[in-house]
């Protein structure tokens, strides 16, 4: 039997919020100079996210985009949350 897999590349954890946007911004998160990346079987997926590539001048925004909170309403509703704290 085969079970299908998923490539996840991991993001740094939210630290900065972008006012006008709404939504965090987010890095790629790096390992010994490579992606930090992980092969996983597609069962231990808990949560898919919509990133939105951040666009501008090609080396300032290399591997930068935001998180689109608004296509999920319970993680729209705990990104809220932390957002007031």
């Amino acid at each position: 039997v085969h079970t299908p897999l998923a490539y996840i590349h991991w993001f740094r954890p939210l630290q900065s919020f972008d006012e006008n946007l709404h939504s965090f911004h987010l890095t790629r998160s790096s390992h010994q100079r490579g992606p930090n990346a992980l092969v996983v079987p597609v069962y231990q997926v808990l949560r898919p996210c919509h990133l939105i590539p951040r666009v501008g001048r090609e080396s300032e925004v290399q591997g930068e985009f935001y998180l689109n909170r608004y296509i999920d309403l319970e993680l729209f509703e705990r990104l809220s949350k932390s957002e007031r704290l």
